[in-house]
């Protein structure tokens, strides 16, 4: 059914417009124009009218590039460890023993925090493979039901000290991979080799013909910390960035997870291949892992978009903000990386990086937007600024995926119902 969108406040590219109506068509935007023509026409044909008066703010929905849905059940206890212990002592200790209905409930409560919050896509970087496809299928299912635009990254590990629940071969993986492809065509499927570490050089470069063959995004963990370049220069002669290349995997399709230790001679590598970033810096500030240098990735050109990871309170408005500050403080310069920069990560330059046609008032883009309580952005303040230096999750009052509301202020039955099996779960298995 088609529904016109009224708003007197929207923030298109940055900028706030006045009196703006979106005609939603089929999941999209059919036709975008000053509201006061549209809405004659719409009165005319006949057309469905939602208006957002001036206490509302109208924003893209925000791309989360980059999460692991699943370690929301690792978070307050697990709370100021060392990478390696919050590794072993936790991740792998705990998300192994998940079923498939306990993955199911998990990421249902996951992905409700994030439509809460205004995310309307997510990449979910899934690594519980190895006993086959049943928990993709239970996290699949969870998108499904709790509305989210999905991007499912499949993991391929094979790395023996893995658990053998993320392991497999890499034959196993792609089959089970082309399954899900089959099955699922709505998810946008991408194929995750999961880093230099955990995946050999001849996974990575099956998974980067994969990818190939069936024009799909490769998403992969690089250049995370500092001991993944000495490793991969002590083991195979090259820095991590270097190493994907040789490997034929650092290529238009590919999405480097974090990029923090890459030198400048790496940054203009990924921009010449045509590589997109994700950068996670909530996240790398929680596990100590440092400051990917954005702002000399974006002067190359480089598509860069913004991730929630380890989930430990999945808000795009935090990510945006870190990812500001951050850039001030890394290059000591109140003018490093502003606040419409920052927007752009969240918003287009994410959907850009990921290869999704969303994050943006466009015509023919995804109808994914979110409304805003605008009463706390001073009059004097452009509404960008308000949103990425004062912006809380509290402001959003609901969020649309493909012209269709899936969350509000009040928690759906479903949110509702996934916390309760959530403490039940975390009983079970949290230490």
């Amino acid at each position: 059914m088609n529904e016109l969108f009224v708003a007197a406040r929207a923030l298109v590219g940055g900028e706030e417009r006045r009196e703006l109506a979106f005609l939603v068509e089929n999941g999209r935007f059919a036709k975008i124009g000053d509201a006061k023509s549209m809405t004659i026409e719409a009165a005319r044909d006949g057309t469905k009218t939602r208006r957002f008066p001036e206490d509302r703010l109208l924003v893209p929905g925000f791309i989360n590039g980059h999460s692991h849905a699943y370690q929301v059940l690792l978070r307050g206890w697990a709370d100021d460890w060392s990478f390696d212990k919050w590794r072993s002592d936790a991740l792998y200790r705990v998300v192994p023993q998940l079923s498939p209905e306990d993955v199911y409930w998990v990421f249902v409560f996951a992905f409700s925090e994030m439509l809460a919050a205004g995310i309307t896509s997510v990449v979910e970087f899934f690594y519980l493979n190895g006993a086959g496809n049943a928990h993709a299928e239970a996290a699949i299912r969870a998108a499904r039901d709790t509305g989210i635009r999905l991007l499912f990254a499949r993991t391929w590990m094979d790395a023996s000290y893995a658990p053998a629940a993320y392991r497999e071969s890499i034959e196993v993986a792609r089959s089970r991979s082309e399954e899900l492809l089959q099955s699922y065509p709505e998810i946008n499927f991408c194929v995750a080799p999961h880093s230099l570490h955990a995946a050999s050089p001849a996974m990575i470069e099956a998974a980067a013909a994969f990818a190939a063959e069936h024009d799909c995004m490769l998403h992969v963990h690089v250049a995370e910390a500092a001991y993944e370049g000495a490793a991969t220069l002590s083991e195979h002669g090259a820095t991590p960035i270097r190493l994907l290349d040789r490997l034929g995997a650092l290529n238009e399709r590919c999405v480097a997870v974090h990029a923090i230790y890459i030198d400048a001679e790496e940054q203009a590598l990924i921009a010449e291949r045509g590589a997109r970033v994700i950068h996670n810096p909530m996240t790398n500030q929680y596990l100590g892992d440092g400051i990917c240098d954005i702002s000399g990735l974006r002067a190359l050109g480089v598509p860069i978009g913004l991730g929630t990871d380890a989930d430990v309170k999945p808000s795009a408005i935090d990510e945006m903000r870190a990812a500001s500050l951050l850039q001030k403080i890394a290059r000591t310069d109140g003018a490093a990386f502003g606040a419409r920069a920052a927007f752009d990560l969240a918003t287009a330059g994410g959907a850009r990086a990921l290869r999704l046609d969303a994050g943006r008032f466009e015509e023919g883009a995804f109808a994914d937007f979110v409304v805003l309580d605008a009463r706390a952005i001073d009059p004097w303040a452009p509404a960008v600024n308000a949103l990425v230096y004062r912006g809380e999750d509290a402001w959003v009052q609901g969020t649309f995926v493909g012209g269709t509301r899936v969350a509000g202020r009040e928690p759906s039955a479903a949110a509702v119902a996934a916390r309760e099996r959530l403490r039940a779960i975390a009983d079970r298995l949290v230490p």
